[in-house]
């Protein structure tokens, strides 16, 4: 599986975070080895635009943010495992206060530029440490904290696979990450033993 055909699954950024590291028919993935693995990411995720790309770039720690990464991504999991489970008090105060101090910790303002129309507000952040980095992501988990129906997250029916996805069909029954990947290779399956 290439790398790129990963990208959007989820359905929503905090779970195309969580599924930046799979496994997937014994295969592992790592989507965020490295720094400049991570600002793809976070580019290819709509999370840094081309301004802040060149902002990150310049500025330092970005193979610690990727490592910085790494280490809430594996905290996330079972949190949001948790959360889309119903489980009570999930998320913990712990893990509010996590992604408080990072949200903070990117120090977002809003500017005025031109538009199309006249003027329009364009959000910025301070991208001035690794932890500054993990900003956006952290955002993005707490909008599915906040906004999200735990009910539609939902890891992919296909045991080998590690993925999760927000369920947005219409009659709320998706099974697979992908159709064309988990589905296609349960439907191979079953064609083969029923015949």
């Amino acid at each position: 599986m290439r790398p790129d055909t990963l990208m959007g699954l989820g359905g929503h950024p905090a779970l195309d975070f969580l599924n930046s590291r799979l496994v997937f028919h014994r295969e592992t993935i790592e989507l965020l080895g490295d720094g400049p693995a991570y600002l793809d990411w976070l580019e290819a995720e709509h999370l840094v635009d081309a301004d802040d790309r060149a902002a990150i770039e310049a500025g330092p720690g970005l193979d610690a943010a990727a490592r910085a990464a790494v280490e809430l991504r594996t905290s996330l999991r079972p949190v949001v495992a948790a959360w889309a489970a119903g489980a009570p008090g999930t998320p913990g105060d712990a893990t509010l206060a996590t992604l408080n101090g990072l949200v903070r910790a990117g120090r977002p303002w809003r500017e005025v530029v031109h538009a199309d129309d006249g003027l329009a507000f364009r959000s910025r952040r301070a991208w001035d440490g690794p932890e500054a980095l993990l900003a956006p992501v952290a955002e993005a988990v707490a909008d599915l904290f906040v906004h999200g129906d735990r009910a539609l997250v939902r890891p992919c029916d296909d045991t080998t696979c590690t993925l999760w996805f927000y369920d947005t069909t219409k009659s709320r029954r998706r099974r697979w990450c992908s159709m064309a990947i988990c589905g296609n290779r349960a439907k191979v399956r079953r064609h083969r033993m029923a015949t």
